[in-house]
């Protein structure tokens, strides 16, 4: 029979702790694998968000600008007797 010491009780606490061990590695990296798989998609959804962002100020831009042009043929239309349907 083994003695019952420090060292004896470490070495078997080591031996009983192996399984718990390699499952909490395999865990870590499962972790690793799903963090860098979100860190893609949230890279990817900024992307996306961003690509939306700047075409809704695009689509104002050009909103605006169309507006401004109508407003110059009508003017245009008035000044030269010509009525314009817009």
């Amino acid at each position: 029979m083994t003695e019952v010491n420090l060292e004896n009780i470490t070495k078997l606490f080591r031996e009983e702790l192996k399984p718990l061990n390699s499952r909490l590695d395999s865990i870590e990296l499962t972790l690793e694998k799903h963090t860098k798989i979100l860190d893609t998609h949230t890279a990817a959804l900024d992307r996306l968000l961003k690509e939306k962002k700047d075409r809704e100020e695009e689509k104002q831009v050009s909103e605006h600008r169309f507006e401004r042009l109508e407003n110059w043929a009508a003017q245009v239309g008035e000044k030269l007797g010509i009525k314009l349907e817009l």
